[in-house]
């Protein structure tokens, strides 16, 4: 069953890598954009793109591979907040910084009222960082630990 999650994992460390690069791509070119007002339908896009890029790695890095971890670990179980904190104990990120990124990404998936996006924008434009900082740790983590088990 190990060997299941370990291949698992590898295919969700793409996934998690390919989305990164994805929202670096949308940060690079949304940089001048958060906080302006009126702006245009074709850069209003870029935003929701944005946006929607961070809430999708957020996603896998919680919600996929740090759960995936967490069982192969067996240490699995609990809730999101447990997840989060096994998250800081390994050195991947602050507890803190990874409880804001995912309540932005909660936010995102919940809000349809207009008046609130330019906060979210700036909000995803100040966790996003923090969030791709956090791809490279925990890459090295599982490739450290899927090295482990032998094949």
């Amino acid at each position: 069953m190990t060997r299941v999650k370990l291949e698992l994992l590898q295919e969700e460390l793409a996934g998690l890598q390919l989305a990164a690069g994805y929202l670096q791509y949308s940060m690079e070119r949304c940089r001048n954009l958060v906080g302006q007002e009126a702006l245009p339908p074709e850069q209003l896009e870029r935003l929701e793109s944005l946006t929607s890029r961070f809430a999708r790695l957020a996603d896998l890095l919680v919600q996929r591979v740090f759960r995936l971890v967490d069982e192969i670990e067996l240490v699995g179980g609990g809730s999101i907040l447990d997840r989060i904190y096994r998250a800081e104990k390994r050195g991947w990120a602050n507890a803190a910084e990874l409880i804001n990124i995912r309540e932005l990404r909660n936010l995102i998936a919940h809000e349809y009222a207009t008046e609130k996006m330019a906060e979210i924008y700036s909000a995803v434009a100040l966790l996003s960082p923090v969030l791709l900082e956090t791809v490279p740790k925990v890459v090295e983590y599982t490739e450290t630990m899927i090295r482990k088990y032998p094949a």
